[in-house]
C-alpha cells in the first residue's frame, strides 16, 4: 500500500490543483489535476472537514479504504 499518513497539515482548500473525486461526512478526496507532480508527491490526498491534509496515496480506492477504518459511519 502506498498510503502516506499526513496528520492535520493545513491546506489551501486546493482551489487551482485540486479536483475533489469523492466526498463522504464532509471528508474530502482530491486528485491532483496536473501531471507534474513531484517524484515525492501522491496523486490523491484526504481531506479532514476542517481542510487538513490526513493522508496521501497512489490511489482513490487506497484512501477510500483508509477513510472507512477513521471515520465511523
Amino acid at each position: 500500500m502506498s498510503l502516506e499518513k499526513l496528520y492535520g497539515n493545513r491546506t489551501f482548500k486546493g482551489r487551482f490543483l485540486w479536483e475533489t473525486t469523492y466526498t463522504e461526512n464532509d471528508w474530502k478526496i482530491q486528485h491532483h489535476r496536473t501531471k507534474f507532480l513531484s517524484r515525492d508527491s501522491k496523486p490523491y490526498r484526504l481531506l479532514d472537514p476542517e481542510n487538513h491534509l490526513i493522508a496521501s496515496a497512489d490511489t482513490e480506492k487506497e484512501l477510500k479504504e483508509y477513510l472507512d477504518h477513521i471515520v465511523e459511519h
